[in-house]
Formats: C-alpha cells, structure tokens, sequence
C-alpha cells in the first residue's frame, strides 16, 4: 500500500483541503475544481518531509502543487513564505 492510500491519510487530507482554501506557501487561492496536474490544483503538503524522518499522519499544509513542488523536501525554515500581495 502507497503512503497516499492509506484510509487515514486520505481523511486528514480531506479534511485539510475543505478547510482551508488558500495555499499555505504562497496564499493563491486553491480553486477546488482544478485537478492535478494544473500547477495551482490543491495539494497536502507535509512540513517535515517523510525522507527527513517527518510522519505521513504528521502537519500537512494546504498548498497548491506548484509551490509543494517547488518545495521539494526542504525544511520549513529554509523555505520562506511568500505572499501573493505586498504588503
């Protein structure tokens, strides 16, 4: 069984994407009806990559796929967040 098909992760992964529509990252709003592959579909993104020790039932984050990856397994420290707007 993948990581992703595991009936408890795809609950918390549910659950996460109704929640909160705005990608964590860079604060696009995550239009549900965008489906993957489009670069700003809603994806859930785990602060402590599984590689780096980090749970698959640990902290996910809404984010949309571009920025997820972007991200690649880089720790939440080295990677800043952006925002869509100035300030």
């Amino acid at each position: 069984m993948g990581r992703t098909s595991h009936r408890k992760y795809r609950r918390m992964r549910a659950k996460l994407l109704r929640e909160h529509d705005h990608c964590h990252w860079c604060n696009r709003w995550l239009d549900p009806d965008l489906k993957h592959p489009h670069p700003f579909s809603a994806t859930a993104d785990h602060l402590v990559p599984i590689q780096d020790g980090g749970s698959n039932f640990g902290t996910l984050v809404a984010s949309c796929l571009r920025c997820n990856v972007q991200r690649n397994k880089k720790d939440p420290i080295e990677q800043p967040v952006r925002h869509a707007r100035e300030w």
